[in-house]
């Protein structure tokens, strides 16, 4: 029997050096401006090999020294702040709509550096990616620094895809069964994430947002139909075929007969989103060609867009309480091009859930002080910067524990 020399093999070595490079890149992410010894002593790593992965890093340009600290008592040399460098790296969002694609550029401080908005001239597949590949195209020629420092593309679909990258359903575009990624790889020479527009959303805001602290999350997406992205652990929770949180076909009305692309009658996705919802509105006599004209009704004080905008957040009430009482997540935030409705509902739908959810004891949505569910500092924007969060956090992670599933 062989003795042990105490040596770690050298496969082991690469993969904690890879892990030790992405801590401390990570924790930088989160708290800017340590110095080498405040990283060494809040990862528990020796000062020498922080000093070795920090240089590695300012080597690959993804930090930068940043202003000395204030000197400490007792004398000594003050430390030196350490940060991301936000022209390190560069990450494009792209998102395919029901009517428009669109694009962004964030740098590596997760900054908005760049941004495209096409309208689709036709909904075929090969016109859209078409359109898609050249918006991709514009937006790398804006930042030639970016383009030589940009790490992947990463697509959002509204709709339900599997974990090949197939396109099982896009109710907008009327898609289904198309293999988006074998379409893309041919045409793009950047690695490539795709994921639904729910999925990545919360992803944005698990990184970026304000669920950075959060440890079970659920966003819903409300755009044309109803989505939702499920986050346990920082990770999202996919399910058996990757389809997990497709909630538009949750039942909350069984009263109404009428269905959608987007859900079958009395759904979710049908009456909540926002086709449903601009459909309920000229039922009812209403003048709105889209979002914005509805918007503008209720700021004139129309009674029917009230009505009808209090009709659709009881509908969303109903669908939240049952979707919290199956997932019981901690935080719930909401996001998309309707939560511009929210603000005029914000008390009713905050009075809906108190009464319906429990706030004492060991179940419940309310039973921990920061339970809570709020809109998307991203808006209409969530889709977008959550393909760009899709490269972004393959940055932040080490490739063979992803492997691993760790």
């Amino acid at each position: 029997m062989q003795a042990n020399s105490g040596r770690i093999p050298s496969t082991d070595a690469s993969l904690l050096k890879q892990i030790n490079y992405v801590r401390i890149l990570g924790l930088l992410r989160c708290h800017s401006g340590l110095s080498r010894a405040e990283i060494a002593r809040r990862t528990g790593l020796t000062r020498s090999t922080v000093t070795v992965i920090t240089a590695e890093l300012m080597a690959d340009e993804l930090i930068r020294e940043g202003a000395e600290m204030a000197s400490q008592p007792g004398g000594g040399r003050p430390g030196v702040k350490l940060e991301l460098n936000p022209d390190g790296a560069f990450f494009i969002g792209a998102a395919i709509e029901a009517d428009h694609v669109k694009a962004v550029e964030l740098n590596l401080a997760a900054q908005v550096t760049h941004r495209l908005w096409q309208p689709l001239t036709k909904n075929d597949p090969d016109t859209v990616i078409h359109q898609l590949v050249r918006s991709i195209e514009q937006l790398r020629q804006f930042n030639p620094l970016g383009n030589q420092r940009l790490r992947g593309i990463g697509l959002t679909i509204p709709g339900t895809i599997n974990r090949d990258g197939v396109l099982i359903r896009v109710p907008g575009l009327n898609w289904y069964g198309i293999n988006l990624r074998q379409y893309l790889e041919a045409q793009i020479d950047l690695p490539l994430f795709i994921d639904n527009d729910a999925n990545a959303a919360a992803l944005a805001e698990v990184y970026l947002g304000s669920a950075m602290q959060s440890n079970n999350l659920l966003f819903l997406l409300l755009n044309e139909g109803v989505g939702s992205g499920i986050v346990v652990e920082h990770r999202i929770r996919r399910g058996a075929n990757g389809t997990a949180g497709e909630v538009c076909e949750l039942v909350i009305d069984a009263q109404d007969s009428v269905g959608s692309e987007y859900g079958q009658p009395g759904s979710l996705g049908s009456l909540v989103g926002k086709a449903g919802l601009l459909r309920q509105y000229w039922q009812r006599g209403g003048e709105a060609a889209d979002l914005d004209d509805l918007v503008d009704a209720l700021k004139r004080g129309d009674a029917i867009a009230h009505s009808l905008v209090s009709q659709w957040a009881y509908r969303l009430g109903k669908g939240l309480i049952n979707i919290l009482d199956i997932l019981n997540p901690e935080q719930v935030i909401v996001g998309g091009p309707l939560t511009v409705l929210l603000p005029y509902v914000k008390n009713q739908l905050n009075q809906m859930l108190e009464q319906e959810l429990p706030r004492n004891g060991q179940a419940g949505f309310f039973s921990t002080p920061h339970s809570c569910w709020q809109i998307s500092e991203f808006g209409e924007d969530a889709s977008v910067i959550g393909g760009a969060v899709l490269v972004y956090q393959s940055l932040f992670q080490v490739p063979d524990l992803v492997l691993l599933g760790l």
